[in-house]
This record gives structure tokens, sequence and C-alpha cells, in this order.
């Protein structure tokens, strides 16, 4: 039982790792597209790479928080 789990566990392990790989390469993609005069995909795989980083971005570095109003800070209660 645990070899079977180990063994389901690896193998979502590699299917990770290779998508998270293809990911990574995307805008190596895109740039080899657009030098072979496939615009259109390489265009789409430069939008779907940037939008892929933005978000990553976002949910990594939250905006600033609002400061609290110094009554609140000051109250002990």
């Amino acid at each position: 039982m645990l070899g079977t789990v180990t063994a389901f566990v690896a193998i979502l392990m590699v299917l990770a790792l290779r998508n998270a790989a293809k990911a990574v390469l995307m805008p190596v993609y895109a740039v080899r597209d657009i030098h072979r005069g496939r615009y259109v995909r390489g265009l789409v795989l430069l939008s779907c790479s940037a939008l892929a980083v933005w978000s990553i971005w976002t949910m990594s570095h939250p905006g600033r928080t609002k400061a609290a109003p110094v009554a609140a800070v000051m109250y002990t209660g």
C-alpha cells in the first residue's frame, strides 16, 4: 500500500515538474516562433507568459495595507 502511494506521488511530482519546466520555457518558445515567422503564435505565447508572471507577482506581493487610525492604535480597551 505504501509503495503504491509513493509511486503515485512520484508520478504527480514528475508531471508537476514537467509542467513547471514548460511554463519557464514558454518565453523561449515564443521568441523562437517569432524568429521563425509564426508571429501570432509567438505573440500569444508571450502574452500568456506575461500574464502568468503578473499573476504570480500579484499573488506573492500583496498590496500595501492600510494604516490603522491613530485612535485604534492608541486604544487599549
